[in-house]
Order: C-alpha cells, then structure tokens, then sequence
C-alpha cells in the first residue's frame, strides 16, 4: 500500500524529498556550492531564480555534483559556509524593468526605428 505524498507539490522540499542533494552552480566563474534549503522548503520552486554570490550572473540548481559530471571537472567548490548576496545581483533583482510594451501610433515599426519617408 502507498501513502499519500508528505511534501506538497512544487516546493523546494518535494525535490529535495524526490532528488536528494542538490546544488547551485555557477557557469560563469566555474564554483558550485551545496544547496540549502532552510528556509525554503514550503516555497515554490518555479518562480525562484539564484544568483552567484561571487561574481552576481544567474546560478542553477542541479541534481548531479558538477565535479562528477563529464565536462564540468573544473568547477571548483565554494569555500564560503555563509555567503553574502553579490551588490550586483541586488540592484538587478531590486530594479524594475521596463513595462510591457504598448502599441502606439508608430505604424507598427519598432520604437526608436528611423522611418524613411522617401518611399
């Protein structure tokens, strides 16, 4: 007989009960770190991003530890028990976008497109 599932779904604690370790890689400085989940583990996982707490580009969870992986034997292990998020990834986390786009009078071209009038 199986049990009901004990980890509501799409939370950090189902992969963690489904995968076991996992970790957060960097692709752009080559480190990956060990991935704790203390105070995730009742949060969505699919609206989650990371960020290097090194150098601020995007980081990755992955399933596999990427010194284990063909390709990725460079990589080299965070040293650091409590890293600080980068100022970086901050201001880019903390900045607002521009809106969505909004059709104007334009005729359809591209803002900021020069227009030739000649034809």
């Amino acid at each position: 007989m199986v049990d009901a599932w004990p980890s509501k779904p799409f939370t950090f604690q189902a992969l963690i009960k489904t995968f076991g370790a996992m970790w957060v890689r960097c692709d752009f400085c080559r480190r990956y770190a060990s991935f704790r989940s203390a105070g995730l583990r009742d949060v969505d996982y699919r609206d989650r991003t990371f960020s290097c707490s090194r150098c601020g580009s995007a980081a990755y969870l992955c399933l596999v530890e990427p010194t284990r992986e063909q390709g990725l034997e460079d990589y080299r292990l965070d040293p650091r028990d409590a890293p600080a998020r980068h100022p970086a990834a901050v201001a880019r986390l903390l900045a607002r976008g521009p809106g969505p786009y909004v059709a104007d009078r334009s005729g359809g071209e591209l803002p900021g497109r020069k227009i030739d009038l000649r034809r």
